[in-house]
């Protein structure tokens, strides 16, 4: 007798192979998250040194080229003196604020926080006085070299003839895009190439020296060179910047200069 195998069911047979698995599943790569994917913020970004250091001079040449024509012997009490100053800090805003644009940090440095006036209210103040001690110190009345202070105020234009309200306001106006140049451009592109710090202390001594050659354009024949606004820029300098960096935002040491240089001109110090 012959007995029939029964056809086996191909389902039951075992496989020679295993089957691969579905491409994609397992074997799947996650994509880094999009947190990850983002890069650093422009503020972080580094700038050249070469070429921080050719924006920082060159609004040091241009800077100072206006103050040394403003303060020519020639053009004391002259109107255009401001409008010389102002002019020439008005077209290296526009370069400022295409290089904070650039970078990310226009909105960040410019906008204001709560507290920001009453910061630079309170420095003003502050430096007011120390203007104050360091003129009866280096200039008291009746000295020998009280006409460095005086050389100073003659050159803006007499107070009796002068409306010192206007010129305190076109002060203010200058003293606010001249901060935002030097803090927001010069001390923030060497800041990014050499360090918070070093940026700092090399903007401050660019800013001073911008102002050196008024030493001899508002010397005086008996007291000899004028080095008071050298100084008072390299010490403003040094006050400014700070608050620039430590705040990380230009507009507490902006009220700061505005206000400081409306009170000198309503206020002078030679007076005092």
């Amino acid at each position: 007798i012959v007995s029939s195998v029964p056809p086996s069911d191909p389902s039951s047979e075992p496989s020679g192979c295993l089957d691969p698995e579905p491409a994609g599943e397992d074997a799947a790569v996650s994509s880094p998250s999009s947190a990850q994917d983002e890069q650093a913020p422009a503020s972080e970004s580094p700038v050249p040194k070469h070429w921080a250091w050719l924006m920082a001079l060159l609004v040091a040449a241009a800077g100072g080229t206006a103050v040394s024509l403003a303060c020519a012997p020639a053009r004391a009490g002259r109107p255009d003196i401001l409008a010389l100053i102002g002019g020439t800090y008005g077209l290296l805003l526009v370069g400022t604020v295409v290089w904070l644009a650039r970078r990310g940090e226009l909105r960040r440095q410019l906008t204001p926080s709560r507290g920001d006036i009453s910061i630079g209210a309170l420095l003003a103040v502050g430096t007011y006085m120390l203007a104050t001690l360091g003129h009866h110190l280096l200039t008291p009345q009746g000295s020998v070299r009280e006409p460095w202070i005086l050389r100073l105020y003659l050159q803006v234009g007499d107070p009796v003839v002068t409306a010192a309200w206007q010129v305190g306001l076109a002060v203010m106006a200058i003293a606010a895009v001249e901060e935002i140049v030097w803090r927001g451009w010069v001390q923030g592109a060497l800041s990014a190439a050499y360090g918070e710090r070093r940026g700092w202390l090399m903007a401050s001594a660019l800013y001073g020296l911008a102002h050196l050659p008024t030493a001899m354009l508002l010397g005086d024949p008996s007291a000899g060179l004028n080095p008071l606004l050298p100084l008072a820029a390299l010490g403003g300098g040094l006050i400014w910047g700070l608050l620039a960096w430590r705040f990380g935002r230009l507009a507490p040491s902006v009220f700061a200069h505005m206000l400081l240089s409306w009170a000198v001109i309503e206020y002078p110090i030679w007076r005092m």
